[in-house]
């Protein structure tokens, strides 16, 4: 399969599709293990520098190896001649991610593979628990019910892990937490426990106590909580939850959910110290006599470093991260007693803690931040990973759900910018097939690639958790037009628009196809085009850009005439609407495009 995804690898039982070009996983200066890729920068008018080699090869396949972190075997600095008393697992900003779609690999991640690093934790003998920030709900979802179902999924999983609390962050409200409460918190009274210690009700602007507000009738406890106290082995660990006070202000300033509000002083201005020093005697009063105190701060490094200063009795902040990827290395403040964690977005990677004690009642805080690579997915056959991974039970069960709700048909249709820019010539989808009577060469190499039968994939090939084909999240790149108007319904109502077909680049073509040699047509039919004139570089340069490396390449790119800069530039943009870089981050339009070159003029 020679094509713009060009292979699939199913030998473990997981969907790899995509083609792997210039990967090369690497310590970073700071020593953090960096997936270095070819990637345009966000608004589209860079190509990206990230890897020294823009055409070496995948390595072969093989087992994959531990994760070393600076050259180092993972925990390789911890004491090795005392076992943890206590170890958290710390994650957060989850922001909806269930698994890696598998479209390309190595790709990190998972809650599979949290839950395998969990039980790896555990089979040292370590008394294991985890924590997590908050911000579970995704960022954006195409149908919001899909959203309530994977915050779902994922509160059972952090169960199924033995985690003991979660913070509530921006997606969560933005949600509507008392949806998402009553899908997980409200059926299931056990942990992990929402924490948010400063949430406060509100009604017609006045603030009403946080269990008026969230504790329903026949409820033993308010379904968010000021904090948390369990044993994990044998220290009690008390757990506070508290929302920052920037975050706190963009909330109440947004109108997010007029239906909360936080603690304030009598100046009106959000109060976090007085929330701290009211909730620190509850904590250290608990029967349980907590001995390791952990802050879930919804805030930056930065506050969440004043906090510390002023509250020093905490030996654990996490807090938010402003990047996608974590810093290696946890904040050592208040004389080395305070860590201050961060943990990067979407579960690619879990910080893990672990307290060794000290003569005197200290401690002594150890910190590993733990790329989840491929290391850690389960291995065996499915059926044997379905028994031994708590977790993968609960994916299946989602993927079920998603089907049997028929979520797919539930994408809003909106216009597609040429339906906005000319609603009189009421432009529709037609189907690739309708393109081959005037591109017979164009739709025969279309029929060679694996955009041709994309859908398919998703059908035969994926795997933990099977089903993708009827999820809106992954057929948004499997088809055509699914968010669009006329746009692909399902396999059985629109069958002409399964898989990545010519609309789906070049978008509905309905007015082209019924008029081909209306000029205005064509150029609609090419959207990146800024000038009717504009054009990629030739075939030969793209792969001759394709063997140099990376720092060749954007070099060779000033060489370029601007009009094919520019189009380089608007073209990648657009594929990277599926091939972004949570499911390709090893896109390289000079690699990719030659394989499915095509409206080329001779």
């Amino acid at each position: 399969m020679d094509t713009v995804h060009g292979h699939c690898d199913v030998s473990d039982g997981i969907l790899r599709v995509g083609l792997s070009v210039g990967v090369a996983e690497t310590p970073s200066r700071a020593g953090t293990v960096s997936t270095q890729v070819w990637r345009v920068a966000a608004a589209g008018v860079l190509l990206g520098l990230l890897v020294a080699s823009g055409t070496s090869a995948p390595p072969a396949a093989e087992p994959p190896q531990e994760p070393r972190i600076g050259g180092l075997p993972l925990f390789a600095d911890w004491p090795r001649d005392q076992r943890p008393a206590a170890v958290l697992v710390v994650s957060g900003q989850t922001y909806g991610f269930l698994q890696p779609c598998g479209c390309t690999r190595p790709q990190l991640g998972g809650l599979e593979r949290r839950a395998q690093l969990v039980q790896s934790l555990k089979a040292k003998g370590w008394p294991v628990a985890g924590v997590d920030l908050g911000d579970i709900y995704p960022q954006q979802m195409y149908v919001r019910k899909q959203g309530l179902l994977r915050y779902e999924t994922i509160m059972h999983a952090l169960h199924a892990m033995g985690y003991l609390a979660v913070g509530v962050g921006k997606t969560d409200i933005e949600a509507e937490l008392d949806k998402l409460l009553t899908a997980y918190a409200l059926q299931h009274d056990r942990p992990p426990y929402v924490l948010a210690a400063n949430l406060l009700g509100q009604v017609e602007g006045k603030a009403i106590s946080r269990q008026e507000r969230f504790q329903p009738a026949g409820l033993q406890r308010p379904l968010v909580e000021r904090f948390e106290v369990a044993k994990v082995g044998e220290v009690s660990v008390g757990i506070v939850g508290l929302i920052g006070r920037t975050l706190a202000e963009e909330i109440e300033s947004q109108k997010l959910d007029p239906s909360i509000t936080f603690v304030k002083n009598g100046q009106g201005k959000i109060d976090n110290g007085a929330v701290l020093r009211e909730v620190l005697p509850a904590v250290q009063q608990h029967p349980l006599r907590p001995q390791l105190l952990v802050l879930l701060y919804q805030g930056s490094a930065e506050e969440a470093g004043l906090l510390a200063r002023d509250f020093p009795q905490f030996q654990v902040i996490v807090c938010r991260s402003e990047e996608s990827e974590p810093p290696q290395f946890a904040t050592r403040v208040n004389n080395g007693a305070t860590l201050i964690v961060q943990v990067g977005h979407k579960g690619r990677y879990v910080g893990v803690v672990g307290a060794f004690p000290q003569r005197g009642g200290s401690w002594q805080l150890q910190y590993q931040l733990v790329p989840l690579t491929e290391y850690y997915i389960t291995p065996g056959s499915e059926a044997d990973a379905l028994r031994n991974n708590p977790v993968l039970p609960l994916l299946q069960t989602y993927a079920e759900r998603v089907r049997d709700r028929n979520l797919l048909e539930a994408v809003a249709k909106r216009p597609h910018p040429v339906q906005i820019q000319h609603p009189d010539l009421n432009l529709s989808y037609y189907g690739s097939h309708r393109c081959q009577y005037c591109h017979a060469a164009d739709y025969r190499l279309w029929e060679r690639s694996a955009h041709s039968h994309a859908l398919d994939t998703l059908e035969q090939k994926a795997r933990r958790p099977s089903l993708r084909q009827f999820d809106p999240e992954c057929v948004i790149c499997h088809s055509v037009g699914l968010e669009y108007q006329s746009g692909f319904v399902s396999a059985t109502k629109t069958p002409a628009l399964k898989h990545v077909g010519c609309e789906s680049c070049h978008g509905p073509g309905s007015g082209h196809a019924t008029n081909p040699q209306h000029a205005g047509l064509q150029l609609l039919m090419s959207p990146w085009k800024q000038e009717a004139t504009d054009r990629l570089p030739s075939v030969d340069v793209m792969k001759k850009l394709a063997a140099l490396s990376l720092v060749e390449q954007r070099q060779a790119e000033q060489a370029l005439p601007p009009a094919q800069r520019r189009t380089v530039e608007r073209v990648a943009s657009m594929c990277m609407k599926c091939h972004d870089h949570d499911n390709d981050p090893y896109f390289n339009l000079y690699v990719y495009w030659p394989k499915i070159a095509h409206g080329m003029k001779p």
